[in-house]
C-alpha cells in the first residue's frame, strides 16, 4: 500500500514549476481539504494510461481529500480549464500528516473520461497485492465494493459531478 501525499508533484522530475493551494471546506456535499496543483511548467506533457494529456503548462490537478470517506478524488482540467477527466483513488485511508493530506491507496481506481466513460482500471494491481500479502481479504474486498458504489452513484450525475467539481476549481483559482 503506498501513501501519497497532496504536495508529492513537486518533486517530479518533469514538473518545472507548480503552484500548490489547499484550502478546507464543510458544506452539505463536502467536508475537507481542497488542494490545487496548478503545474506552471512542465518540462514536458505526462500522458495516461488512456492515451489523455494530464500534465501540461497550464493544467490544474484539483484533489478532494474527504476525511470521512475512502475515496480521494482528483479533476484534471487542461490549460483552458476544461475537464480532462475525473480520477478517483479508492483508499484504505485519508487523513492529514504535518499539514498536508494524505491517501494511502489501495490500488483500485474508478476513472471517468470527458464523455462519461466510467473505467476500472488496476484490479491487477490490486489482486497483486493481495497475493503478495500487501493487503489483507478484507481490503480487497472492501476495495472492489467501495469501487462498484461509487459507480453505481456515478452513472446518471455526470452534470452533477462536473458542476461539483467546477464549483470548487473557480474557488480554489479565486485571488
Amino acid at each position: 500500500m503506498k501513501r501519497r501525499f497532496a504536495d508529492s508533484v513537486k518533486y517530479k522530475e518533469d514538473v518545472m514549476e507548480v503552484q500548490q493551494k489547499m484550502k478546507f471546506f464543510e458544506n452539505e456535499k463536502f467536508r475537507g481539504d481542497v488542494y490545487l496543483n496548478y503545474f506552471v511548467e512542465a518540462k514536458k506533457k505526462y500522458v495516461s494510461l488512456e492515451k489523455l494529456c494530464i500534465r501540461a503548462n497550464q493544467y490544474k490537478w484539483l484533489q478532494f481529500y474527504d476525511y470521512s470517506s475512502n475515496v480521494c478524488l482528483t479533476a484534471i482540467y487542461d490549460n483552458k480549464n476544461e475537464i480532462v477527466e475525473w480520477y478517483f483513488d479508492i483508499a484504505k485511508k485519508i487523513g492529514k500528516e504535518n499539514g498536508i493530506p494524505y491517501e494511502d491507496d489501495l490500488y483500485l481506481d474508478v476513472v471517468v473520461n470527458a464523455n462519461f466513460e466510467i473505467i476500472l482500471l488496476d484490479e491487477e494491481d490490486l489482486q497483486d497485492a493481495l497475493e503478495k500479502s500487501q493487503i489483507t481479504k478484507e481490503e480487497f474486498d472492501q476495495a472492489y465494493k467501495t469501487a462498484n458504489d461509487l459507480i453505481e452513484k456515478l452513472r446518471g450525475n455526470e452534470v452533477k459531478l462536473k458542476n461539483f467539481t467546477n464549483q470548487y476549481l473557480g474557488k480554489m483559482l479565486e485571488k
